[in-house]
């Protein structure tokens, strides 16, 4: 399991607790240029390390400290909001204040799908909504968690922090998707970072109920 822990010390760090693939812009490969280019300190451990991320057929695998346990429940491709809230403070009793859970399908017309997060100190629930395109790109994942921890660290709320992120794996998968390339390389980061420096976003979150 991949996890980012924030470490509250006078220069704005953070383990990246990830695995190490190398090649194809996924895992610690992803994280440690958008943190960086965010301003902050990035200090890994891998949990594994891959010639090349899982995507690619014939990889080479070592793994060094990893291991997952969060809800044992049978996953739903139709689950609703109301189910989705309530793993979400399930997640949350078992200790971290902020869960965030991404790849939520919308109901309704087109194919869309939303972020919703929980912040257990103040007991309210966040949403962004996603625009879909078909195609899908390993790292994504990291890259959105990156980009959430290093707003935090910069000062933004939860909610600002999420849309942050959205727009981020919004504009590279876009920037990526109009090239005839391998998607399993990953989302071109190079040519999106510059994005992390810009000012706040127009926001689009909304609290739920």
């Amino acid at each position: 399991m991949e996890s980012i822990h924030l470490l509250k010390t006078s220069v704005q760090r953070v383990a990246a607790i990830h695995d190490l693939s190398g090649f194809g812009r996924a895992s610690l490969t992803v994280v440690m240029p958008i943190l960086s280019t965010m301003g902050i300190q990035v200090c890994p451990l891998p949990t594994a390390v891959l010639s090349t991320h899982s995507k690619f057929p014939d990889y080479y695998f070592v793994d060094l400290t990893e291991a997952a346990l969060l809800l044992d429940r049978p996953y739903n491709p139709a689950v609703s909001t109301a189910e989705i809230k309530e793993w979400i403070v399930d997640l949350a009793a078992r200790g971290p204040r902020i869960v965030i859970v991404t790849s939520v399908p919308e109901m309704g017309p087109g194919h869309k799908t939303a972020v919703i997060a929980y912040d257990r100190e103040d007991r309210r629930f966040w949403k962004v909504g996603c625009e879909y395109l078909p195609t899908s790109y390993p790292g994504t994942g990291d890259a959105f968690a990156s980009v959430v921890v290093g707003s935090l660290l910069q000062g933004d709320s939860l909610p600002m922090a999420l849309d942050r992120a959205v727009q981020f794996i919004s504009l590279g998968v876009r920037a990526t998707f109009g090239y005839a390339y391998d998607s399993h390389q990953g989302i071109l980061l190079e040519r999106i970072l510059g994005h992390l420096r810009a000012s706040v976003p127009l926001s689009s979150y909304e609290l739920l109920d």
